[in-house]
């Protein structure tokens, strides 16, 4: 396993402060259309264990799974995020807001995955990688995979959200907004994790908001395994 991009991990030193009310910023996806077409994907991951893997699918759309991003749809996109996180945890939406305004986040987060092959403007790259960090997470851990997992889940990712239709039918504003949220998400729970990193009270505490945020969208991730062919149910569905 390899350590993820540092460059993720320096700009979260504001947002992943250690305290309770923290880990609340990393549960809810805070946007209703992405919950829909990942509920989509959750639904037809989860059943029998050997299932999901046999089921046939049709091949996804690549070109659905891109957009154009917009600088001013990013703008509202982050002041929403802030606007709903205020809801649960206001110094971190503070926190937050001062993040953001700093530079372009979404610009440092691209920056920061391109080297690894990811694309900011891919919605199957940021569920990707928002699904093996939230699953680390769960786990105590937070590495990047080898490439030959990544790509797994990167073809998993784009065949489960393709196969879902939801993308075909999207608008670019609602792909950037479903991607920018998975994002954010992600750099959250990376910096979270790093900055807990030696404190294992704070690591378990990260791991459950984690998991109850992945459980709202109905994936469960202790039912399920990373390997090099990209994510597996557990036959017992529960941890190994």
């Amino acid at each position: 396993m390899q350590r993820r991009a540092a460059a993720i991990v320096l700009g979260l030193a504001l947002v992943a402060v250690p305290g309770a009310a923290r880990a609340q910023m990393i549960s809810p996806m805070l946007y209703e259309w992405p919950r829909i077409a990942l509920q989509s994907h959750a639904d037809r991951f989860s059943g029998d264990a050997e299932e999901p893997q046999a089921r046939p699918r049709p091949a996804p759309d690549l070109a659905a799974l891109r957009y154009t991003p917009s600088k001013a749809r990013r703008t509202a996109n982050l002041a929403a995020f802030v606007q709903k996180t205020r809801a649960v945890d206001p110094k971190g939406a503070a926190d937050l807001q001062k993040l953001f305004a700093e530079s372009d986040f979404i610009d440092k987060i691209g920056a920061a995955v391109a080297p690894h092959g990811l694309h900011i403007d891919n919605v199957a790259d940021a569920y990707a990688l928002w699904w093996i960090t939230a699953w680390e997470a769960s786990r105590g851990i937070n590495d990047l995979p080898d490439v030959e997992t990544l790509a797994a889940v990167r073809a998993q990712a784009a065949g489960a959200l393709g196969a879902t239709g939801e993308l075909d039918r999207a608008t670019d504003s609602q792909k950037q907004e479903l991607a920018e949220a998975l994002w954010v998400q992600t750099a959250l729970i990376d910096g979270a994790m790093e900055q807990a990193k030696g404190d294992a009270a704070r690591l378990r505490q990260i791991g459950g908001a984690v998991r109850q945020g992945a459980q709202a969208m109905g994936l469960d991730l202790a039912a399920i395994d990373l390997t090099p062919r990209g994510f597996v149910p557990l036959a017992s569905g529960g941890r190994p």
